[in-house]
């Protein structure tokens, strides 16, 4: 049992006097709370909504079958909130592909000021253990250890299929890290797949930039691959993958 303030040593108390005092304050308090209790919480209000409504998707389409991508998975947060989402309903493997040491160099098309090479770090096993604990079976989950211009190989692609992939989810910020994830998943994409860009509209929404930019020129460079809008939201973008046609006639191999 936790000691109750009573209990605890004087320097201990004097300690959490201040806290507590701290956290009263007039400025932290209204900062903060309407940080933790609005901000934050419309941040997770917007990533629930498009994974249920990815869940209902996939529970209409049904059989959509495959893989749960995740490319960027600091804090293991959102690969937390795609178990909760799906596993109830659906019987879907999970990957997770970071380079597990944050951010790599920046480039000069993707400088912006909250981009620093290192950032946005969690640890592997860190990740595994989070997930663990959240009650993800270690047998559902997979991690891809590596910067993606050298981890996403094809040998690792043979490795992976001829499973599909049932939803990807970018969240990597740059255009360079976008790249060849959006190369590597080529072979992963079925009729139904769900693409999302978590950080569609960083770089102040500039179509020249980030993953805007490399969107636009994968679907440029792959007429054949037919998509339409799904859900967006303040910040994310999704698309389905409608057609993967080879003839150019638009429709889907049997």
């Amino acid at each position: 049992m936790l000691p109750t303030y009573e209990g605890l040593p004087s320097g201990t108390k004097r300690l959490a006097r201040r806290i507590f005092a701290v956290l009263q304050g007039p400025v932290f308090s209204a900062r903060a709370r309407w940080v933790r209790f609005t901000y934050l919480r419309h941040i997770d209000k917007e990533r629930r909504y498009l994974f249920l409504c990815t869940a209902r998707f996939a529970i209409v389409n049904r059989p959509i079958n495959g893989y749960y991508m995740e490319f960027g998975c600091f804090g293991a947060k959102t690969m937390r909130l795609a178990y909760d989402s799906f596993h109830h309903l659906l019987d879907w493997r999970y990957l997770a592909f970071d380079s597990f040491e944050g951010l790599p160099a920046i480039s000069e098309i993707d400088r912006q000021d909250a981009w620093e090479q290192g950032k946005l770090k969690t640890g592997e096993e860190d990740f595994k253990r989070i997930c663990r604990r959240h009650g993800m079976p270690a047998d559902r989950l997979r991690t891809v250890k590596g910067f993606y211009d050298v981890s996403l190989t094809s040998d690792l692609a043979r490795d992976l299929l001829p499973a599909k992939a049932a939803v990807v989810y970018i969240d990597c910020d740059l255009y360079a890290s976008t790249v060849p994830i959006l190369s590597f998943i080529i072979d992963f994409l079925q009729v139904g797949t769900i693409i999302v860009f978590d950080d569609w509209n960083c770089f102040w929404a500039d179509p020249d930039r980030g993953e805007r930019r490399a969107w636009r020129e994968f679907c440029e460079a792959h007429p054949h691959l037919r998509f339409e809008p799904f859900v967006q939201t303040g910040m994310q973008m999704s698309f389905v993958c409608v057609g993967l046609s080879v003839n150019g006639n638009g429709s889907s191999p049997a």
